[in-house]
Parts: structure tokens; sequence; C-alpha cells
């Protein structure tokens, strides 16, 4: 009994070392949102591929050599991915064996043509590649997301550190104003520093600092400043804490310049692939199925036009984008009480599934294309590759056009709130109350959201008898349910606790902000300008060039194939007797012309449709990153245009050329 009770005393004490009193909320509450994040994280499609990989390190035990591991290792741990590199190399290569044996196979035994074995083992290959180089891509695209938010992060940091000079409780406010991979971060070196980890914050922060200084340097040279800023007092730790964000914002205004001017020859490169070659190859193949006979079905077409030219389109842009720059976020939106959930948008009360409307518009035109299977004329290809069109503009439209104008609703309101922050700041600077400093300015601000923000705080306060605090706070009447924005809330948060200390600290930490907020504006504009006059011209071929090119090549592989089966026609009624005898080797070339001006117009729409959305994809992560919002936005309304382009030239072209055709057919005269 004594010894059972030794070891339940035992078992306490050890709780509560782990769990110390005075901090014991903040642990668990830590430790909760870590592993929450973490699940979240678990639970994404890349789980598949780490289980893969722990299976096939079971199978094919295989470790590459040390120069890999090590690159592979920095990649596994700064994405986050629960596998090692003899596990993905492992994977890579089980799975290259096990294609290659089913496609040799199938290709002796005759189950597949040598095209279709050829196309195969050249898709094998870029799956295989893609398996490998997977850790390296995700570790880009968490880069570049947990990128986007450093400025952010180190705006936070300073603006809580320049009245209340503590780096860790900086990290805990910066950290539960940030939604993306760089919160988890952050909240992970704070759980870190409570088991003893790290001795400090200031260490664990220098050495996160150091996973990021390859790539982005200037983010450890602001950690650094902000670290300097403790060892420093009065105007000189202000001093260095403002040069912290002056680094962050200048290293990204010059990588912006760098990778603009790297990305001409890309550009080039993407419209050669999307709109050169293949509009060589368009005039071409309509000659060489004559030549080969059945040897090109229309299957190969489609494979070709739908498939292989936009997995390599797709290839060289990935190449391309994953060279991008850290630049800064897109407005967060996550606090706004109207936003849909993901892939949903709202009707009254009720929220529908994206996927609803674009299958319901596409279902009459499959029926279409099924009762007129039997003579699908290019007149009728036109009516399904609409309905094609309409389908997928309709899922990215309702997949956006709430959310894009939420977005347009924070931008604005974070507009406003800076001429609130440099006009309030102004005023309480004289040692005015807070109260008459709000009345104040109100007649000097323009926009509606910052007047009913003010006024909300002025009716609290006066009215309702809150406390600052309460009257900006508050959950049912406060004045932040208007401004549905992280950094207006975060601001705010920084300004009612520094409140307590008297109006002239309240004034610095408005006027400071405006500053930073300004800089950051500024530089924001200046990124975008920068990015747009080299998107412009991708912008132009999504929606017009390609579009507008493929609309005539379609009218004039039409043009082609009904003269050659005309030809076809003519030549096979020919006598093989007399003079004709010799020529008779190159007539029969013209037999066997299986393909349709319809299938030629199927495919080429596809493609037309495939390239836009490829080509909407590498402007927006060019402008914008990885920023699904923006993307489906920017696909929806260049799909639409798109569309009437391309319907529209190539019905305008068929009507002015078909009637040419029949009059050289009538002309020449079918012989009897």
């Amino acid at each position: 009994m004594n010894f059972l009770n030794a070891l339940i005393s035992k078992k306490k004490k050890k709780k509560k070392l782990d769990y110390p009193v005075e901090v014991k909320g903040d642990i668990k509450s830590l430790e909760y949102q870590i592993f929450h994040e973490e699940e979240k994280l678990a639970g994404l499609p890349k789980t598949i591929y780490e289980k893969l990989t722990h299976l096939s390190s079971r199978i094919l035990p295989i470790e590459p050599d040390e120069k890999t591991i090590k690159k592979m290792n920095k990649a596994i741990e700064f994405a986050h991915l629960n596998v090692t590199p003899g596990g993905v190399f492992s994977f890579t290569l089980l799975t290259t064996l096990i294609l290659v044996i089913l496609i040799g196979i199938t290709l002796i035994l005759d189950y597949i043509s040598l095209v279709l074995g050829l196309f195969l083992f050249a898709s094998t290959g870029v799956l295989v590649y893609y398996l490998f180089t997977y850790p390296y891509r995700l570790r880009k695209i968490f880069e570049l997301r947990a990128g986007s938010e450093i400025v952010m992060l180190i705006l936070h940091v300073v603006i809580y550190m320049r009245e209340f000079p503590n780096l860790e409780g900086a990290v805990k406010f910066a950290s539960s104003k940030l939604t993306g991979p760089l919160a988890l971060d952050m909240k992970k070196i704070l759980w870190d520093l409570y088991i003893g980890k790290y001795e400090s914050m200031e260490q664990a922060l220098l050495v996160y600092s150091q996973k990021w200084k390859t790539n982005f340097k200037a983010f450890a040279d602001s950690i650094n400043t902000i670290v300097y800023s403790l060892y420093t007092s009065g105007e000189r730790r202000i001093e260095l804490l403002d040069e912290s964000i002056d680094i962050i914002l200048t290293s990204l205004n010059e990588k912006s310049n760098s990778y603009v001017n790297q990305l001409k020859t890309p550009v080039m490169m993407v419209n050669a692939l999307g709109i050169l070659l293949p509009t060589l190859v368009l005039t071409m193949l309509p000659i060489l199925t004559i030549f080969l006979g059945n040897e090109i079905p229309p299957s190969v077409i489609f494979g070709f036009y739908d498939l292989i030219l936009p997995l390599a389109l797709i290839f060289v842009i990935k190449n391309i984008l994953d060279q991008r720059v850290v630049t800064l976020p897109e407005p967060d939106i996550s606090l706004h009480r109207d936003l849909p959930p993901k892939n949903k948008f709202r009707i009254g009360k009720y929220y529908l599934s994206c996927y609803l409307p674009s299958i319901i518009l596409i279902l009459p035109f499959i029926y279409y294309w099924y009762i007129n299977l039997a003579d699908f004329t290019i007149w009728k290809s036109f009516v399904v590759i609409i309905g094609v069109f309409m389908s997928l503009a309709a899922f990215f439209y309702f997949g956006s056009f709430q959310k894009i104008k939420l977005r347009r609703e924070i931008i604005e309101i974070e507009n406003e709130f800076r001429q609130v922050l440099f006009g309030l700041g102004q005023e309480l600077d004289r040692g005015i109350p807070l109260e008459v400093g709000l009345e104040k300015i109100k007649p000097t601000l323009k926009g509606h959201y910052a007047v009913g923000f003010l006024q909300d705080i002025l009716t609290n306060i006066k009215y309702r008898n809150l406390t600052l605090e309460k009257a900006v706070f508050d959950k049912e009447q406060g004045a932040i349910l208007r401004e549905p924005s992280r950094i207006v809330y975060s601001i705010m948060k920084a300004v009612v606790e520094a409140s307590q200390k008297g109006t002239k600290i309240v004034s610095e930490i408005m006027l400071s902000t405006a500053k930073y907020l300004n800089n950051l504006h500024r530089t924001q504009q200046e990124i975008k300008d920068k990015f747009s006059e080299v998107m412009g011209s991708m912008q132009m071929q999504a929606k017009i060039l390609l579009p507008l090119i493929t609309g005539i090549m379609n009218t004039l592989t039409y043009v082609i194939i009904q003269m050659l089966s005309f030809i076809e026609n003519v030549f096979g009624s020919m006598s093989a007797q007399g003079s004709a005898a010799q020529y008779m080797f190159f007539l029969k070339m013209w037999e066997g012309l299986t393909i349709a001006p319809s299938t030629f117009q199927i495919a080429i729409g596809i493609y037309t449709m495939e390239t836009i959305l490829i080509i909407s994809w590498f402007v927006n992560g060019i402008s914008v990153g990885v920023d699904k919002i923006s993307l489906y936005d920017t696909c929806y309304k260049n799909l639409i245009i798109g569309c009437i382009l391309y319907i529209t030239v190539s019905t305008i072209s068929l009507i002015i050329f078909a009637p040419f055709v029949e009059m050289v057919q009538m002309g020449l005269g079918t012989p009897s």
C-alpha cells in the first residue's frame, strides 16, 4: 500500500514538473494548437506519399548517395515531411520497376500499340521524376506560403516590441495573429522553448532564421537586428526595430527586380510551347494522317494536344514557378463572418458546393453530344465545347466571386485604417483625450468603413459605458466586428494594451504603425507593378491571342480535311490504266482518311481551354504565388473571354471559307 501511494505521488510530482502552475494554461493551449495543426498537416494528400515511402523502404531498402541524403534531408525537414531519403529513393525505384514491367508485358502481348507504349514510357519518366523531386517541390510550396508571412511576422513582432521589449511575448503575439505555416513554426518554437530545447527565445529565433539564410537572408538579418535591439535602449532601440522592417521590404523589392529580369526568357519559352509549336503541328497533322493512314487515330490526336502538350507546358511552368521569390501575402479574409467554406458559395443562409452548378451545366451538353453522335458535324461540336467552357467557368466563378469580393473589402478596410492611425496618432500626440481625438478626425476621413469603425467605438464608450478594450473587442458589440481584418485586429490589440501607459505611448504606436503600413503598401504596389509589366503579355495570350489563333487554325484544319477528302474521292474513282498508272502509288496514299473536322475541333477546343487554365495558373503564380481565390478569379475571367473569342473567330472564319470549299468542289465536280 505504501508503495502504491508512493507511486501515485511520484506521478503527481512528475506532472507538476512538466506543467508548472504559473504557465499551465499557456502550455495546454499551445500543446493543443500544435498537435491540432500537425494533425491537419498529416491529413493532407501528402500522407499517402509518406505511407508509400515507408512501405517501399521495407520492401526495397536502398539508400541514395550521401550528397543526395544531405540535400533531401534539408527539404524534408523544411517541409515537415515524415519521410526519409531512403524511403523516397526506394519508392521512386519500385514505382519505376513496376510500371516498366507492366508496360513491357502489355507491349509484348500486343495489348497496346507501339505508339501508346512509347507514350506510357514517357509518362512513366515524368511521374518518376515528380515522385523523386516531390520533397523539393513541397519545400518550395511551404517556403512560398511561409515566406509570404515573414513580413507580417516581423511587423507584429516590431509593433509589440516598440513598447514591450519582451521577445517571447512578441513571438506569442505574432503567432496568434498569423494563420499560415509560419504560425505553426512559431508555435513550435514556443513549445520547444517551454520544454527546454532552447535556453532563450533569442537562441530559438536565431536557430530558426538560419533555415532561411540560403533563400531569404534578409529574414535572418532582420531577426538579428531585432535581437540586437534588446541590448540597447532609448532611440537606438526604436531605430533598430524600424531597420528590421526596412531590411525585409528592401530585400523583397530587390529580389522582385531580379526575378522580373530573369522572367523574359522563360516567358518566351512558354509562348513558343503554348502557341507556336501547337500551331505548326496543327498545320502538319492532317497531312501526316493522310500519309500514315490509320497509324494516327483520333485518340493519338487527343493524346498529343490534350495530354502531352499541356503536360509539357505544366512541366516548364512549374520549373519557372519553383524559382519564384518570396513576396507579400494577399489579405487574410479568414475572420470575415460571411466567408464561405472551401469550394462552396452562399445562397441566403445556405452553402452549396461549387461542383453543383458545374455538373448541372454540363449534363445537357453531354446529352446533346450523345444523341448526335451518329451525325456529329463541326457545328454540333461547337455546342459541346461551349458546354465544357461554361461548366468549368461556372466552377471557378462560384468558387471565387464571393471570396474575391470579401478580399476587396478587406483591402479597402486596411487602406482606410492607415488614415485612421495616422490622423488619430497626430491628435493624441497633442495630448488630447482619446474620445475627443476620435470625434475630431471623423470629418477628415474618406470611406465608410473607417468612419463606421470610429463611430462604433465612440458609441460604445459614450452610451454603453464600456471601457476602451470592451468598446473595441466585445464579442457582441465590439467595433472590431465591423473590421474583419487580422492586421486591424492585431494593431488595435497593441493599441489597447498600450493605452494604460498614456496617450503619448498610444500616439507613438499609431504613428509608427501607420508608417510601417504605408511602407508595406508602397512596396506591395511596386512589386505588383513590376510583375504586371511582364505578365501583361501572358494575360493577353491567355485571353485573346491563344483563342484567336486556335480559332483560325480550326477553320484551316477544316478546309484541309474537306479538300483532302474530296481529293481522295476523286483519285479513288480514277482508273489506274494508261498515264495514271505511274501515279497510282501517290493516289493510294489518300485512301483511308478517317479524321472528321469535328474530331479536330473538339481536340483543339479542349487544348485551348487547358492552355488558358495553365497560363492563368502561371500568371497567378508569378503575381501572387500560391493563392486559390485569386487563381479561381483569373481562370473564370480568362475562360469566359477565351470561349467567346474562340467560338466567334471559328464561326466567322467558317462562314467565310466554307462556301469557297463548296465552290471549288462544285467547280471540279465529282466524277461519276
